[in-house]
């Protein structure tokens, strides 16, 4: 899927909990960010706080197949996701991308949405 190479900039990154709660937002509702896709299959996603205080970033291969788009993380701030192969579901409206997927931990009940606009 050709749709999703290049540069996109964050808008939100929520966990949605499947019981009802309302979302959180791990870098708060204002974070900034960018997410790439490389014409060669590499991936690179960088997000911080507003307020500069916190990052987090990974970089890695990617797959696509059908609706759903795959990172393989090489390397990543957080230790526990290198080796990690994370899925989400693609959902394309214009320029704005929404990748929903399973949360990194098993058993947390919520699930990502990230929410990018091309930049």
């Amino acid at each position: 899927m050709t749709a999703l190479l290049g540069g996109w900039r964050l808008e939100s990154w929520s966990l949605v909990y499947g019981d009802g709660r309302p979302p959180e937002y791990p870098m708060g509702a204002d974070a900034r960010g960018y997410i790439l896709y490389t014409p060669g299959g590499q991936v690179s996603a960088t997000i911080m706080r507003a307020d500069s205080s916190a990052c987090f970033a990974y970089a890695g291969r990617y797959e696509i197949a059908d609706d759903m788009v795959f990172h393989s993380i090489e390397l990543s701030t957080d230790p526990k996701l290198v080796g990690i192969r994370s899925s989400r579901h693609i959902h394309l409206d214009g320029n704005r991308l929404t990748l929903s997927g399973p949360d990194f931990a098993a058993g947390t009940g919520r699930t990502q949405q990230i929410v990018w606009r091309r930049a």
